[in-house]
């Protein structure tokens, strides 16, 4: 428990951290906002207010999401200490004969599925987000660096820091499943070697 609580308070720090230096660096860089890429400030013309508002609201959405992650839940005990896949299953669907490739069925136990989501997207957000910092600081040092603007002017409104969070999230998932396993395992270990 002490580790994931040192897990969430470094993840949710850096992600303030990283917060703050993309607004003040989006101030020193476009204080019209000309350069924001973000679509609700672009499209609808939130302007400083909304921005401001719209990260408050992420770090709100950040911190619960991690706490739940690393804090709250609790992971359901399974006797499945052997295949992945079967525990997998135990706890998702409460029967470890029902894998399915890609888990698309709908889960019985929404409990495991929701941490692995808020696990995966809030280890992801913060690195996804210093690329967004990185691109601010190229730009105001006027560092010249054709190939990282072109390969971010390949994704939709040059938003490569969402592809990123994605992609590492969707790792990140097999990463946490496979962390939830061993730790069951061990769990499973110690019983039967205090019985």
């Amino acid at each position: 428990m002490k580790k994931r609580k040192t897990a969430f308070i470094i993840l949710t720090i850096s992600y303030f951290l990283v917060t703050a230096a993309d607004l003040t660096l989006t101030f020193l860089a476009t204080p019209d906002l000309s350069l924001e890429g973000n679509p609700l400030v672009t499209t609808y013309k939130f302007g400083w207010a909304g921005l401001v508002a719209i990260n408050v609201v992420t770090l709100i959405l950040y911190f619960i999401m991690a706490r739940y992650a690393f804090i709250k839940y609790r992971a359901p005990e399974s006797d499945e200490t052997e295949d992945i896949k079967r525990y997998l299953a135990d706890i998702t669907y409460g029967d470890p004969e029902k894998t399915s490739l890609g888990m698309w069925k709908w889960p019985k136990y929404w409990a495991p599925q929701i941490a692995c989501l808020c696990y995966s997207v809030t280890t992801a957000l913060p690195f996804a987000r210093v690329i967004v910092v990185i691109e601010w600081l190229l730009m105001l040092n006027h560092v010249r660096a054709p190939l990282f603007f072109t390969v971010v002017a390949m994704f939709p409104l040059g938003r490569i820091d969402f592809f990123v969070a994605v992609i590492l999230a969707w790792f990140l998932s097999g990463v946490w499943i496979r962390k939830e396993f061993l730790k069951n395992a061990e769990r499973k270990e110690k019983e039967k070697m205090n019985k």
